[in-house]
């Protein structure tokens, strides 16, 4: 992510030095023995070459301490990039998100490989471009089937084999030092929640897949969504919080259904899961399992894997292997709500928004008064403020971004749990948090000052604001895709030759992963996949932003529910769509420039922060700071 506005003046380096101490604060890792460890098994093995990728096996955003491997060899602990070891050398390819956080992080050992930089290949390329003929390995269940034979591919010409190897060398080099994977039983998450029984949710997958076919899920949000089941097994990056999911798999057929699980994790829901039909099997078994039922499928029957299924599951899957597409079907039922889902999502953020109302109130008397508050210490309150609300589910959905001035600017900053930035008065501070409620997921970004904005300060908050505004607003015919949205958003920041160089917006699940597909909206589509229409139910988030690198950043960000519209017509298209704000967080006027608003987008602006005070004043009328300082958003 990152809309980078970067500035070439002999202030540069200064700033940018200032930046690398306030991000990393930390000396990087020695990783040589690592290394020297890796490259014994990497002989031993006939490798020239070995991948370290960033996933797990299930292709996860987040993944838990003992799948970090990346992050173990390398010391870079950003959420994408990929690590190539060679004999005598290592490299670390990631991209613009993270270039000042890896070269913090990453010691003498390692090469930095600025992806998105012109002229920088990224890693795939690069292997392609070294000396023919070598051998380079990887382990085939993090690497997903579609990007490994692309690899094999782009290889070929060169001579260079792509050797999926029997066991990961970097788990045998991390040995007993490896973190335990953290599991907990899971549970049922209620229907008063969930909205469909899971009999209802796999007997509609039925009637989709064709007559001798198998579904395998591997994505854990779609496992957990279509049996209603939640867990505690993954975490959301470094302050490994528990999220909702699980590792297990599952198999579909036309008459039965089959989790490949740790045992101890279904010792609560066993019988939950006997009355819909589910039998269990260990998780390991998967792999073997597929490739047994394969030899009893007919020539033309199909294995329907997930668009980032793993190497290994495919090639268990064998022939009869067929890769779905981003909007294969449990993908989209999952992303379009139902009523239930939304009317939770509706008063999860009610909720959410009394207690960012205190939590606010709290910091702005704090900072104004003259309080050392850090980048820390705000993430930890707002948490706590959270954690008070009803259906609070015990965990954040990510980890906090708390980021004063310069740190604003790194739009996937890690706020440090110690020695983060003292929050001041002279630029402005941003906070990206959300937490998971039984009955909603949030993600919520909000950019205020506690002084005296500059006038670059209020043109750049006010120029993402437009952006927000016009995509708020919008309204659109069915088969509209985020693509098509996506510069509504931009257009005010090109007015005045600036951009952001992540999506716009992202899909969001119910008490799920906060970011959700297939749906978003950004220009690509997303990472290059095809763009999939927006529909009714899907909900999105809204995040346009700014970033001047080594100074600040501004981003505002609210999440939306896609719902049919009436309009006066339905000419050259419909039906109709448009967004209805879910969130109920008020936007700071005090960074507005106003002279740049229209008269549609000063109410728009006025009426947003009504709407806010209306819903949420009940909720703290026993916190006159809370309810005092509402009132000192209206506009």
């Amino acid at each position: 992510m990152g809309c980078v506005a970067s500035r070439e003046h002999s202030g540069d380096l200064s700033e940018k030095r200032a930046l690398l101490a306030a991000y990393a604060r930390a000396v990087p890792c020695d990783t040589s023995s690592r290394l020297a460890a890796l490259r014994k098994l990497m002989s031993e093995a006939k490798l020239d070459a070995y991948i370290v990728p960033s996933g797990d096996d299930h292709a996860s955003e987040y993944t838990a301490k003992c799948d970090a491997r990346r992050a173990f060899i390398s010391g870079f602990t950003g959420s994408a990039g990929t690590a190539v070891v060679l004999t005598d050398s290592a490299h670390l390819f990631t991209d613009g998100r993270y270039h000042i956080q890896a070269a913090a992080q990453l010691d003498s050992n390692w090469t930095l490989h600025k992806v998105g930089v012109y002229g920088v290949a990224d890693w795939p390329e690069w292997i392609a471009g070294l000396p023919d003929g070598l051998s380079v390995g990887v382990d085939a269940a993090l690497v997903d089937y579609t990007a490994a034979m692309q690899l094999v591919d782009t290889f070929a010409p060169r001579g260079i084999e792509l050797v999926p190897s029997a066991a990961n060398l970097v788990d045998e080099v991390w040995g007993d030092k490896r973190p335990k994977a953290v599991h907990t039983p899971i549970y049922e998450h209620e229907l008063v929640y969930a909205g469909v029984p899971a009999s209802q949710k796999l007997e509609r997958l039925r009637e989709w897949l064709p007559r001798g076919s198998l579904y395998v899920l591997s994505a854990l949000d779609e496992v957990a969504w279509l049996l209603n089941l939640r867990g505690s097994s993954v975490p959301c990056t470094r302050t490994y919080l528990l999220t909702a999911v699980f590792p297990a798999y599952l198999a579909v057929d036309a008459s039965s259904a089959t989790l490949f699980i740790e045992g101890y994790l279904v010792a609560n829901v066993k019988s939950y899961l006997s009355s819909i039909g589910v039998t269990i099997k260990p998780y390991a078994s998967v792999f073997s399992w597929l490739a047994d039922r394969t030899d009893e499928l007919e020539e033309d029957d199909k294995v329907y894997l997930h668009s980032r299924a793993s190497w290994a599951l495919a090639k268990a899957a064998g022939v009869h292997a067929k890769l779905l597409g981003p909007d294969s079907p449990v993908a989209l039922a999952k992303a379009a709500k139902n009523e239930t889902e939304l009317a939770g999502l509706r008063n999860a953020h009610l909720r959410d928004g009394a207690a960012w109302a205190r939590w606010a109130a709290w910091l702005e008397r704090q900072v104004e008064g003259g309080a050392s508050v850090d980048e820390a210490g705000a993430a930890a309150r707002l948490a706590e403020e959270r954690a008070s609300e009803a259906l609070y589910a015990g965990t954040q959905a990510y980890d906090a971004i708390s980021a004063a001035g310069p740190n604003a600017a790194l739009p996937h900053y890690e706020t440090p749990e110690t020695g983060s930035l003292v929050i001041g008065r002279d630029a402005p501070f941003l906070m990206d948090a959300g937490p998971q409620y039984y009955d909603g997921t949030i993600d919520v970004t909000r950019t205020v000052h506690f002084g005296r904005p500059s006038a670059e300060h209020s043109r750049a908050f006010t120029r993402v604001l437009q952006g927000h505004i016009a995509l708020a607003r919008a309204r659109f015919p069915l088969g509209t895709t985020g693509a098509d949205l996506d510069i509504l958003a931009r257009e005010p920041l090109f007015r005045d030759g600036c951009n952001y160089l992540h999506g716009t917006g992202h899909g969001i699940g119910s008490f799920l992963g906060v970011h959700e597909g297939p749906h978003n909206i950004n220009m690509t589509g997303g990472s290059g996949r095809r763009a999939i229409p927006l529909a009714e139910g899907m909900v999105v988030s809204i995040e346009p932003g700014f970033y001047e690198e080594g100074h600040y950043g501004i981003r505002t960000e609210s999440l939306f529910a896609v719902r049919r519209v009436a309009t006066r017509r339905e000419f050259g298209g419909g039906p109709w769509l448009e967004f209805e704000l879910l969130t109920r967080v008020p936007i700071d006027p005090r960074l507005v420039d106003y002279s740049l608003l229209s008269p549609d987008e000063r109410t728009w602006l006025r009426e947003h922060n009504a709407l806010v005070y209306r819903d949420i004043s009940p909720r703290v009328r026993d916190n006159r700071n809370a309810l005092r300082w509402l009132r000192r958003q209206l506009c």
